[in-house]
């Protein structure tokens, strides 16, 4: 972790290594925030993707389901049929 922010000497005093460090922080730190601001760009991508892909499937399994409860409804009618028999 020490390796990934160095204490920078610039040899003109401390107030001076102390900007040149707070410096390289920043870089570092803008460069880190680009890089989640594509990786979250990118996610968003894939959310909207995978949302219509969802949504289509909602739609089918709807379906499904009223085509389900028509073919129940009509056994049922055919039950009925045969307990009144």
């Amino acid at each position: 972790m020490d390796q990934d922010f160095p204490d920078i000497k610039t040899g003109n005093g401390i107030d001076r290594d102390l900007a040149a460090t707070t410096n390289d922080r920043l870089k570092k730190t803008v460069l880190e925030l680009r890089s989640l601001k594509d990786a979250i760009a990118s996610l968003e991508k894939t959310i909207v993707n995978l949302d219509g892909k969802n949504e289509k499937l909602q739609k089918r399994i709807f379906w499904l389901t009223v085509v389900g409860l028509i073919f129940t409804a009509t056994q049922i009618v055919q039950v009925l049929e045969i307990v009144k028999t």
